[in-house]
């Protein structure tokens, strides 16, 4: 029987409540030059605030949109990709790619009328879109990897949260080397392994992976990716 999945971050809402500042495309050495195609694509979603026109359109991204994705989860470079568009790219995808998951395999355990959206979704999308944090995530790379090719990775729709979570809920990023961004780490980390600690208590097993990739369906290892 499949056991509920705690909520994380704060309170849930809609990508569409995030700011979206203005940005611009910034130059780099490394993966810049393939980013540099894809960067007005990037700009010009951002604009539209990173949602769909209506709540239930469940359209696919645009293949260059796709694109941007697919080159994180391979260089794990994001130079040339302004951080306050990508964070709303990879909150949209993430919205599609859990809308289908739950679609296929709703083995999440849900509290007495709440929408999985709401109870799942919002909050992983949420805390990506947080104002705190002001570049991407050192665990970004393994981001764009879970959301490049989920079934690749999970059939379980549980664990694929629980895996999001892991790579969402870290927001040091790779230059933040302070104590207070290890204290921040080890913060996430003692937070991945409550949750951990909630599915195992709930006996949910029932999801299995179609290979083995990463070591965060058995609650051990790190959530970053690279």
């Amino acid at each position: 029987t499949a056991g509920p999945l705690p909520p994380v971050g704060a309170a849930p809402g809609p990508v569409a409540d995030a700011p979206c500042a203005d940005v611009a495309v910034s130059g780099g050495a490394s993966g810049g030059a393939e980013a540099a195609p894809l960067s007005h694509a990037l700009l010009e979603f951002a604009k539209t605030g990173g949602v769909a026109p209506t709540a239930a359109d469940t359209q696919p991204l645009a293949e260059d949109l796709e694109g941007i994705i697919r080159l994180v989860a391979r260089t794990g470079s994001t130079e040339g990709m302004p951080w306050e568009a990508l964070r709303l790219l990879l909150a949209r995808k993430m919205e599609l790619v859990l809308a289908e998951l739950w679609r296929e395999s709703p083995d999440v355990k849900l509290p007495e009328g709440e929408a999985f959206e709401r109870f799942a979704v919002e909050p992983l999308t949420r805390s990506l879109l947080e104002a705190r944090r002001e570049g991407p995530p050192f665990t970004v790379q393994r981001l764009c990897e879970l959301l490049a090719e989920p079934r690749a990775i999970y059939s379980s729709t549980k664990k694929y949260v629980y895996a999001l979570q892991r790579a969402v809920l870290v927001t040091s990023t790779e230059e933040a080397t302070s104590p207070s961004a290890e204290a921040s780490v080890a913060a996430t980390a003692a937070a991945a392994a409550a949750v951990a600690a909630a599915i195992a208590r709930s006996g949910g097993t029932q999801g299995t992976r179609k290979r083995k990739l990463d070591p965060e369906a058995g609650g051990g290892g790190g959530g970053g990716g690279g």
